[in-house]
């Protein structure tokens, strides 16, 4: 009876495969390509934000970096200018993502460009959101120490909120040429979200940190802070698009997506120790 237990298990395993690529196979936006795109955006998003951002904001403020993973940075000593460093990037990269993603001439350069300048966007704005209404992350540690901490954290709950709103506008609407159908926005958008917060969990189970560094960070962050894609289709113009544009399939972006997601989950994603200098 076990055996042919296990033959059942493996049976609805294998057929839950091949449905899964079938879906990914089926004809319109390559879904593949999109999933692929989600991962090397949660690579460079995490690159920028903590390698960019914060790291090397300290090592120009003088500080001395003791570790860098996909979910934090640590430094010898704080410093207001590191926390903010992380999450100004983002809003500066996913600006000029979103911006150049209009005269990308490449249908999937166009639509990788949109899709990293959301992510970028909607974390920066919902970085501000999140330390306001919680208390917690890199601006609520930058402001920690000021006097009259309340009004700060309300001003950065409703500025993150009004950020947040503006950037889901936004992104609907140069998302339009991709959803000609509404059907299409579960692929162009909340399809790449899910992978994204799957992979930046996947990421985050290998912090030295452990498990609660992925409670208070990498889930909010992830599936909150994204979390913009799932409703911005309400946004999105009745009009029926000037022009219709599909994510085509692209085996180099499928092996870029495997190559990189897997060079990071070994290194970055472990934590990466750099040497102090001897005193």
């Amino acid at each position: 009876m076990a055996g042919v237990r296990r033959m059942i298990t493996i049976e609805k395993f294998f057929g839950l495969a091949e449905i899964c690529i079938r879906v990914l196979l089926m004809p319109g936006h390559s879904k593949a390509t999109i999933v692929s795109m989600a991962v090397v955006t949660v690579v460079i998003t995490s690159l920028l934000h903590e390698g960019l951002g914060h790291g090397v904001t300290a090592w120009l403020r003088g500080d001395v970096v003791r570790e860098l993973t996909s979910n934090h940075l640590d430094s010898v000593r704080r410093d207001r200018l590191v926390d903010a460093g992380g999450t100004i990037v983002n809003l500066v990269a996913g600006a000029i993502c979103l911006f150049a993603s209009a005269f990308a001439h490449r249908v999937n350069t166009r639509y990788f460009l949109w899709f990293l300048g959301s992510v970028n966007l909607l974390l920066g704005a919902g970085y501000f959101l999140f330390s306001g209404v919680l208390g917690l992350g890199d601006w609520a540690d930058l402001i920690r120490g000021f006097p009259h901490a309340a009004p700060w954290r309300v001003g950065m709950a409703f500025l993150g909120a009004a950020f947040y709103f503006f950037f889901v506008r936004l992104i609907a609407i140069t998302l339009h040429p991709f959803v000609p159908r509404r059907s299409d926005y579960n692929i162009v958008a909340r399809l790449p979200y899910l992978a994204a917060c799957a992979f930046w969990c996947l990421a985050g189970a290998f912090d030295p940190l452990g498990f609660r560094l992925m409670l208070l960070s990498t889930i909010p962050a992830s599936f909150g802070g994204m979390s913009g894609l799932l409703w911005a289709d309400s946004l999105i113009p009745g009009a029926k698009p000037e022009e219709e544009l599909v994510v085509e399939r692209s085996p180099i972006w499928w092996t870029v997506a495997i190559v990189l997601g897997c060079a990071f989950l070994l290194t970055v994603a472990r934590g990466i120790e750099f040497h102090q200098p001897q005193t």
